[in-house]
This record gives C-alpha cells, structure tokens and sequence, in this order.
C-alpha cells in the first residue's frame, strides 16, 4: 500500500512538471516566432521603405468637343478631383507597379453601371506625380501599361539618376501560403496618416495648404514615408489574396511581403465593415505585366 501510494505520489509529480514543461516550450516557441516575424519585419521596412513611393493624382473631364471642362464632375470651382495611392519600384530603370484605379482613378467610374458617362467626355490628368522617402522632388508619372484581367498597372518614371531599392518579387509562385504572416508596407489614409504622426507645430505650419503645395511640403520636411501593418493570410484565390493585414484608401497600390522578404501581391481593396478581409492581387499579374512590357520593348 506504501509502495502504491509513493507511486502515485511520484506519478503525480511527474505529470505536473511534464505538463509545466510542455506549456512552458509552447510559449517558448511562440516567442520565437513572434521575434522572427518581428526582426523579418524590421528587415523589410528598412530595406525597403526607400521603394515605396507615395502617388499623388488630380485629374478633371472635359469635353472633346468644346475643350471645356466639366465643373460638376469634380470638386470645389475647378472641378479638381484629388487623390492619394501608394507604388512600388520593379526595376531600377523606373518602372512601378500600382492599381489600375490608381493609374486610371476614373476606371471604376467607368466600369459602374450606375454611371453614364458621353463618349465625348474624357479625363485628364492635371498632376500625376510620385514621391518617394529621402528624395525632396517628385517624379513625373506616366502610365506604361495596364493589365485587362486585373486592377493592376505598370507606371514609368524617370529615375533622374536617384537610386532607390528595388523590391523583390516572387517569381515561384510557392511564396504565397495560408496562415503565414505578412507585412503591407504603403500610405493607407494619405496625407492625414502622415499628419498623424508629425509634430503639432509642423502640422500647424502646414494644415491650410492647397493640396498641390502640402505634399510636395511634406516631402521637403522629409515626412513621406510608408507605414507597416502585419497580419497573416487568410485565403488564396487564383485572381486574388485575402489577409487581415490592416489598410484603408490610399494603401491601394502598396507590396505585400511574405516572411521571405519577398512581394506575393499588389494590395487593393478592402472589405467594408470589416477589417479582418483585405484583397491584394497576386503578384504573378504584375510580373506577366513586366514581363510583356520587356518583350515589346526587345520588339522595338
């Protein structure tokens, strides 16, 4: 009977610190996770800030057979629609990738069947321009080419002899898997996230600026950098990704890292009245875009 009881006794005791001991390794184990996708994290932002450009857009119609432009299509007496997207250098001869919505803001206007719009109306760009961290002047914008399948765009720019970081795409396809974490660097919220996080008296200095003169301020202060969110995927379609990676309007446009350091998708929507689902556009779409764009130019 003595025997059986110190059995049972020893037993006991062993099970609990077995137990103890397992609890005690699988949040080992979680902290260690948490501190490599951390440190992963840290290593994109700073190797890669540098190649996320801030876009800033405005753009009126106008009529193609009087040449004038139509107020009411627009915002305040010019009739001035004005917006903010976020892109990201492919190669160091300037090419960005982005939205198409970005690229063409107007292109869901178009495509809503609640909308009518005259042949004879078109759009046109007054400012399209794109700023990136570190570099005071911005850059000219043109489009380079525009995938039919997607919401994706390919933009040019010419890189004035700056460098920047090129970001690194994953040409595999195998980059992209559920439950594993990711990083979306880009400028969800435009200019009132940048104000966000600026001092008071900068903010002061700069809040009644024209939305022309404010961005280019805000590049001159240096304040033009992206924000970083992380979260982890949720689903994979074969046109689209689904994360809970936290973005708003202005983000459009921006990478989605894996925990390679390597972009798996184009962010570009969200889900309203629920943050936990954002859509980004693999990123297979924007290289078969590269891609094709390397092809015609070899052509010519």
């Amino acid at each position: 009977g003595a025997l059986l009881v110190l059995f049972i006794i020893v037993s006991g005791l062993i099970s609990y610190f077995y137990i103890q001991y397992a609890r005690l390794s699988r949040t080992a184990e979680k902290v260690r996770i948490l501190e490599i996708e951390r440190s992963v994290a840290e290593n994109i932002i700073k190797a890669y800030s540098g190649g996320i450009c801030l876009i800033q857009g405005t753009f009126y119609f106008f009529d193609e057979v009087t040449g004038e432009p139509l107020l009411m299509m627009g915002k305040g007496p010019r009739g001035i629609n004005e917006y903010t997207g976020t892109g990201f250098l492919v190669r160091a001869d300037g090419l960005i990738l982005t939205n198409r919505h970005i690229a063409e803001p107007w292109w869901e206007m178009e495509m809503s069947p609640y909308i009518h719009i005259e042949p004879t109306i078109k759009p046109r760009f007054e400012v399209f321009r794109a700023f990136f961290p570190g570099i005071k002047e911005p850059f000219a914008l043109k489009v380079e080419k525009i995938s039919d399948d997607v919401d994706v765009a390919l933009l040019r720019i010419d890189v004035r002899g700056a460098t920047m970081p090129v970001l690194e795409l994953d040409i595999t396809g195998k980059g992209t898997v559920v439950g594993e974490p990711i990083i979306l660097l880009g400028y969800p919220a435009g200019v009132n996230a940048i104000f966000a996080k600026t001092d008071p008296g900068v903010v002061k200095q700069l809040f009644n600026l024209p939305f022309i003169p404010l961005v280019q301020e805000l590049s001159n202060w240096g304040l033009i950098r992206p924000l970083s969110t992380q979260g982890h995927l949720s689903d994979i379609m074969h046109n689209r990704i689904v994360y809970d990676a936290q973005t708003t309007a202005g983000g459009s446009g921006g990478p989605i890292f894996n925990n390679k350091g390597k972009v798996i998708g184009i962010n570009y929507g969200v889900f309203p009245g629920f943050r936990g689902s954002n859509f980004g556009v693999p990123i297979n779409y924007g290289v078969d875009l590269i891609k094709s764009t390397s092809m015609i130019k070899k052509g010519e």
